[in-house]
């Protein structure tokens, strides 16, 4: 809905005013970009304070200005809150500046914008990706700093559509997994005390799944006590287009001829080593099936937080539960589903490995860590499946860029240091992902 500039103030203050006392409310973290359509988009942001304001989205097209149709608000006990908006009815194609009234903004909040996705069927898309982004809380920035930072202001600097974190983007350490009010505080104060990061949330919009660390404690699975409590905050301060049949995190979007499967890879998992055992869950695995069965995207992105192909069981992997794998990955080749490629974290290095499953030459694309320490035993893995000279034991992130024309479309992954380095890309063309007779060392 849409309204002139001064009709907006009133009503925006009088009826969105989120409390009516009379002190003034400030940003404490964000504003920042979540689930984007042509017609939609999610924004956050975090604040303190009741005093009445209103958040709304400029056209910087047409100087139009739009309300949110629905708010969501979780708080602390201190009164700290974050605040989800939902914005509809809005132009495809059009750049929007989210825009505050009666809010104060600490200087170095920084500036949101972002543009719908336009009315063609197909463009260039370029995209982030990337995990495992520790940043020390409290005294453990003096005895376990969360090092290179900087890598936020590499990525900003990138300029890309959106990012895909992977899983890990946060860490609960100790007992900040314990209970509400202590994971509460801890994604919000990663988000305060680095405004690193907070800037770079600000410049693009944000999808995310959620591994071990920003679920529980390290390696948890289903029998975490807290998951019901890990959920409801996953969902409040990442605002992916959740589902509303689905109470869990996965979810799809698409982005012109892009589909991104995000899964969940934690609320169903049973512990590692029952090779029977659950690592989506059937109602997850169903559900994806499904999802891709279905799908008419070029290119089918399915996010995962462990990796899917490397079955050398170094840390945690999909290959640690065989059955529920390999329904997976047989299914997609018996349905001739075209264009999966797998999107993967967790594992402190990056690589990109590919095996020939029955004729169809699958890929895994895994990029770890954006700032967290390295671990020294990474460098004894031995994938037989990695793509010669992809391996990166240094904190990086991942790019995709998907360029050319209809029938003919290549998908371009990269990988770069902290410091916006390019380290190595291989190209992915869009005829190779599909079943073939023969393949790359069948499995």
């Amino acid at each position: 809905m849409k309204y002139c500039l001064s009709v907006l103030l009133l009503l925006s203050i009088s009826c969105l005013g989120f409390g009516q006392d009379t002190t003034t409310a400030k940003i404490i973290a964000g504003p920042f970009c979540g689930a984007l359509t042509k017609t939609s988009a999610k924004v956050w942001l975090a604040y303190k304070g009741k005093g009445g304001f209103s958040v709304t989205l400029t056209d910087t097209l047409n100087k139009s200005i739009s309300l949110p149709k629905a708010t969501h608000k979780l708080a602390d006990n201190k009164g700290d809150t974050t605040l989800s908006l939902d914005f509809e009815t809005l132009e495809a194609g059009h750049t929007y500046i989210v825009t505050t009234t009666g809010l104060r903004r600490p200087l170095r909040t920084p500036d949101c914008s972002f543009t719908t996705i336009g009315d063609t069927a197909v463009t260039d898309i370029d995209f982030l990706v990337g995990s495992c982004a520790y940043l020390s809380l409290g005294f453990m920035k003096i005895a376990l700093p969360g090092a290179a930072v900087r890598i936020f202001h590499s990525m900003t600097k990138t300029k890309a559509d959106f990012m895909i974190w992977l899983g890990d983007n946060i860490y609960y350490m100790g007992k900040e997994h314990s209970s509400y009010e202590q994971m509460y505080a801890c994604n919000l104060k990663t988000r305060i005390q680095y405004p690193q990061l907070n800037n770079f949330l600000a410049s693009m919009p944000q999808y995310t799944i959620w591994d071990d660390h920003d679920f529980g404690p390290n390696d948890a699975d289903k029998s975490f006590p807290l998951k019901d409590t890990s959920l409801i905050l996953f969902r409040n301060f990442w605002i992916n287009p959740y589902e509303d049949t689905v109470k869990e995190t996965f979810f799809t979007y698409k982005y012109y001829d892009a589909e991104f499967f995000m899964t969940d890879d934690r609320w169903w998992r049973d512990k590692g080593g029952d090779t029977t055992g659950a690592f989506f869950g059937p109602c997850q695995l169903s559900w994806l099936e499904y999802k891709l069965l279905h799908s008419e995207a070029t290119f089918k992105f399915v996010c995962v937080g462990s990796q899917v192909l490397n079955d050398d069981n170094h840390g945690e992997c999909y290959a640690m539960y065989p059955r529920e794998r390999n329904q997976l990955l047989d299914f997609i080749v018996a349905h001739d589903i075209k264009g999966v490629v797998f999107l993967s974290g967790d594992m402190h290095y990056s690589e990109l490995t590919t095996v020939a499953w029955k004729g169809y030459p699958f890929y895994d694309f895994t990029c770890s860590p954006l700032t967290s320490p390295m671990d020294p035993s990474n460098l004894t893995s031995r994938s037989r499946y990695r793509v010669p000279g992809s391996v990166l034991f240094h904190k990086n992130f991942g790019r995709v860029h998907i360029t050319g024309p209809v029938g003919n479309r290549v998908c371009n992954l990269s990988m770069y240091n902290m410091d916006g380095k390019k380290k190595w890309e291989y190209n992915i063309r869009q005829e190779e992902l599909q079943k073939k007779a023969t393949g790359l060392g069948t499995k």
